[in-house]
C-alpha cells in the first residue's frame, strides 16, 4: 500500500522511544492526565522517574538526581493538587528505620522537595520508613495503612498526613483491634467518605477479607461476602464507577494471577 511503512520499520522507531523496563514493587499515580511512575525493582533496586502520556502513548524520562528520592522498592506514591507525594520504601538500615521517608514533587517547577519529620521529639510524631503500605487521598490528607519494617515486623499504624499543614496525626493506635490488624502487601481506595482495604498479608498467610474505614464515624468495619476474589498479595487496585476493580496479586511459591475482579460498591457483590 502507498504511503505505509513496512511494520518493521514502524516497530524500529517505536523501539528507539524511550520506557522504562520491567519491573515490580513500583509505584504510580495519576495527575493531570498523566501517569508517574517511580522507582521498584528489576535485578537491583530502581531510582528512576518517568511521565507517561495517555495521550501520545508515549514516555518521558524525568529527571530525579538532584533532591528526589533514592532507590526505592513497594514505596507509595499520591497526587494531589499538582504534586505528587512518596513515602516509604527505602532500603533497610539503622539510619532509615529512625527516618521519615516523605518527597513531594511539584510538577510545575518539577522540584522536589524532602518533608523531614525527624521522629526524635517523640516517637509517635511521624511514620518510620516502611514497605508494602497503602496509601490514598482523602479530603486534603493522605492515609498510609500498615506495611513492613523488616526485621521489626509488620505495622497495623494507621496514619494522615496534612497536605496544607505537612503534619502527621495518628489516626487510630496500633492497640485497636476491631480493624485489619498488621498487614502488607495489600491494596486501598477511596470511595465517597470510605476506604475499602483489602487482601495482603498478615504474618505467612495471604488474606481475601475486605474492609472500610468510615472518615466521618473513624471507625472500621468488616464486609463479609459470600463469593470475591481468593487470598492474595501484591496486587493492585482502583475505583470505576461504583466499582472497586482488583488486579493481579498472587500467592507464595506460586504464580501471579492475572485474574481480574470487580466488588460493587452499592450492592456489595463480586464479580
Amino acid at each position: 500500500m502507498k504511503g505505509t511503512a513496512a511494520p518493521g520499520a514502524w516497530e524500529g522507531a517505536r523501539a528507539q522511544q524511550p520506557r522504562p523496563r520491567d519491573r515490580y514493587k513500583h509505584a504510580c499515580a495519576v495527575c493531570r492526565g498523566f501517569v508517574y511512575l517511580y522507582g521498584g525493582r528489576s535485578s537491583t533496586t530502581l531510582r528512576d522517574f518517568w511521565r507517561y502520556h495517555t495521550v501520545k502513548n508515549e514516555w518521558e524520562m524525568l529527571d530525579c538526581s538532584r533532591d528526589g528520592p533514592e532507590e526505592l522498592e513497594e514505596h507509595s506514591m499520591v497526587a494531589y493538587k499538582g504534586s505528587l507525594y512518596i513515602f516509604g520504601g527505602m532500603m533497610d538500615s539503622a539510619f532509615t528505620q529512625a527516618k521519615t521517608p516523605l518527597w513531594i514533587y511539584d510538577i510545575d517547577s518539577a522540584r522536589w522537595t524532602e518533608s523531614c519529620n525527624e521522629p526524635a521529639e517523640t516517637e509517635s510524631s511521624a511514620p518510620a520508613n516502611r514497605k508494602g503500605h497503602s496509601a490514598v487521598v482523602y479530603h486534603s490528607s493522605m492515609y498510609i495503612y500498615g506495611g513492613y519494617f523488616g526485621i521489626k515486623g509488620i505495622s497495623q499504624e494507621f496514619w494522615a498526613f496534612h497536605f496544607g499543614k505537612r503534619k502527621w496525626l495518628c489516626v487510630s493506635s496500633p492497640c485497636h483491634s476491631s480493624g485489619p490488624g498488621a498487614r502488607h502487601g495489600h491494596s486501598a481506595v477511596v470511595h465517597h467518605t470510605a476506604m475499602y482495604l483489602f487482601g495482603g498479608l498478615m504474618g505467612l498467610t495471604e488474606q481475601r477479607d475486605l474492609w472500610r474505614w468510615d472518615f466521618g464515624s473513624s471507625s472500621w468495619s468488616s464486609i463479609r461476602t459470600s463469593q470475591g476474589p481468593p487470598p492474595v498479595v501484591g496486587h493492585a487496585s482502583i475505583v470505576c464507577k461504583d466499582s472497586m476493580l482488583v488486579f493481579g496479586g498472587g500467592i507464595s511459591n506460586s504464580s501471579p494471577t492475572d485474574d481480574l475482579w470487580k466488588y460493587h460498591f452499592h450492592t456489595q457483590t463480586w464479580k
